[in-house]
């Protein structure tokens, strides 16, 4: 065997127990005591390990409102991968008269000699048309089975309605997955429209723009178009109670929905705009919301009401953050990748809302089962990829913009303590960090041929 790590204790969605791991090619070879022998062996002893993290919601590299991300597939990879996780699914944007297959080809080529993990692709819709829908079958038997729909303005959703409730459809005819980002536009422009008469445009009035009502509304009405285009549906970063009663209800019925929801509506709440420095930085659609709804989601996480977190990554300059003043233009994300992992174990698992084995089940299987990429992913099990983060239940760590990877010039959780931390990740039996050191080489990650939904 090439490596073995030996005396760790083994944790999976299903499962918790001692042993040791034996790698060979890129793959787990053996798991039990005594494997063996080996070309290097590593005792990892009082550490877990986990299932590299699988995000399946990310911007690593793209354009929104007129701004490049100052992140690139190398950057945002690096900080997966000191941060735990081995696989992201990035969303493809497609440029104003772009078709769906070039602007696949453009991320491919983009990622290419960039990526030091391995990585899918969420081709996104804008206006489906007949050579979109075309596309979209050419696109499944490549491997890239789920498709993004925008419900705001930014999807012209209202206006084009009929033809994404076709094109999810057609996505369940081809066996791929929609994913729906559920904000009601109406809503919104009211929202936006009051406040702007009422002199409260700037960003400490951005959470009541976007309100809670606005995210229910919109899983309302994504659940009822995905009933009727007899399809199923995966809600991206899912914020409040309303939209957690829409997933129940959809259930209730015999739908498939799954929902997912981010760290920064976890770990923080709406008061944050009211920041004396940046709040600016808090920043993202939907907003942050009440403290009590953080609980609600820490509890609907504990339940299975929503089944994975990812990041939404996207990393800008605080200078692009701040360029923009008024709640309908505020830039929306932050870079998160590295600190998704130690922040869920440490405020969940740390704190008595998650067992490690929900932990592994909302970061990594679950994802991987539901994108179509378990169990080649999403576990530690013989013939799966060696995809394994040793991590420290017992380091603590005080998150520091200078100790990210990020090449954003601030950072979202400055200051947060946390217990629990990533001493090793490796990705196909590679050790691509250890102990904070970047040893991967860009271009070592794959792009990832995903099965078809169900």
């Amino acid at each position: 065997m090439d490596l073995i790590l030996r005396n760790g204790t083994v944790v999976t969605h299903a499962e918790e127990f001692i042993a040791d791991v034996g790698i060979e090619g890129g793959r787990i070879k053996q798991i039990g005591q005594e494997p063996g022998p080996a070309a290097k062996e590593i005792d990892v002893g009082g550490k877990y390990l986990f299932p590299g993290g699988v995000d399946a919601h990310t911007h690593v590299d793209f354009e929104l409102m007129g701004k490049r991300t100052i992140d690139d597939f190398h950057s945002s990879t690096v900080q997966a991968a000191c941060g735990g996780v081995t696989t992201v699914i990035d969303y493809v944007f497609p440029a104003p008269g772009q078709s769906l297959m070039d602007a696949v080809e453009a991320w491919k080529a983009k990622a290419k000699d960039k990526t030091v993990i391995d990585y899918g692709l969420h081709p996104t819709l804008f206006k489906p048309d007949d050579q979109m829908l075309q596309e979209m079958g050419d696109l499944v038997a490549e491997g890239h089975t789920s498709f993004k729909i925008f419900m705001t303005g930014l999807g012209e959703f209202d206006q084009y309605a009929p033809q994404y409730v076709e094109a999810m459809n057609m996505a369940g005819k081809l066996g791929a997955l929609t994913n729906i980002h559920c904000e009601d536009q109406c809503c919104i422009s009211y929202m936006t429209q009051q406040l702007q008469a009422a002199g409260k445009s700037n960003v400490k009035h951005f959470a009541d723009s976007r309100p809670r009502i606005a995210e229910g509304l919109a899983a309302h009405r994504a659940i009822a178009l995905a009933r009727i285009a007899e399809a199923p549906v995966y809600l991206v970063h899912l914020s409040c109670q309303e939209s957690m009663d829409e997933l129940n209800d959809a259930r209730a019925r015999g739908q498939t929905v799954y929902g997912e929801t981010r760290p920064i509506y976890l770990h923080l709440d709406r008061e944050r705009f009211n920041s004396k420095v940046d709040p600016e930085r808090y920043v993202g659609w939907p907003p942050l919301r009440e403290a009590d709804q953080m609980e609600v989601l820490w509890q609907a996480l504990d339940s299975d009401v929503l089944q994975t977190v990812a990041t939404d990554h996207v990393g800008w300059s605080m200078e692009q953050k701040k360029e923009e003043t008024t709640v309908d233009n505020l830039q929306p994300g932050m870079a998160n990748l590295e600190t998704v992992m130690p922040m869920l174990y440490s405020e969940g698992v740390g704190k008595g809302r998650l067992t490690r084995k929900r932990f592994v089940e909302v970061i990594s299987t679950n994802p991987a089962k539901i994108f179509g990429l378990y169990p080649q992913k999403g576990t530690i099990a013989i013939g799966s990829d060696a995809d394994i983060v040793v991590f420290d239940p017992k380091k603590d760590v005080t998150i520091r913009h200078e100790n990210m990877h990020s090449n954003q010039d601030w950072e979202l959780h400055e200051g947060f303590e946390v217990t629990g931390w990533p001493v090793m990740t490796l990705s196909r039996g590679e050790i691509i960090v250890e102990n904070g050191k970047v040893l991967a080489q860009p271009g070592r990650g794959k792009m990832l041929r995903r099965r078809k939904f169900g």
